[in-house]
């Protein structure tokens, strides 16, 4: 839902169970669940997963790792990133 209301032309993941955050160590709780903005959507969540953005880099391996992200920054951030990495 989340992907079409928001026109994203590419694959979100979801973690339901903290399984992926677990395995590159980001913090998370318990889920529960929350009113969707905008919408009138009651989400449900299984775990809340501390935001952590990533770039990993072709080879596979962590680039990029910013363990404070903010959403109103963060895609101006990892621009930034990107044009340091010389991507």
């Amino acid at each position: 839902m989340y992907k079409k209301h928001n026109e994203l032309p590419f694959t979100l993941l979801a973690d339901e169970k903290g399984a992926i955050a677990k395995k590159f160590g980001v913090p998370f709780g318990k889920g529960g669940e929350f009113k969707v903005k905008d919408l009138d959507y009651t989400a449900k969540r299984g775990v809340t997963i501390s935001r952590w953005t990533f770039i990993i880099d072709k080879d596979g391996k962590i680039a990029y790792k910013d363990t404070a992200a903010k959403p109103a920054q963060d895609a101006k951030k990892v621009l930034e990133a990107l044009d340091k990495l010389g991507k």
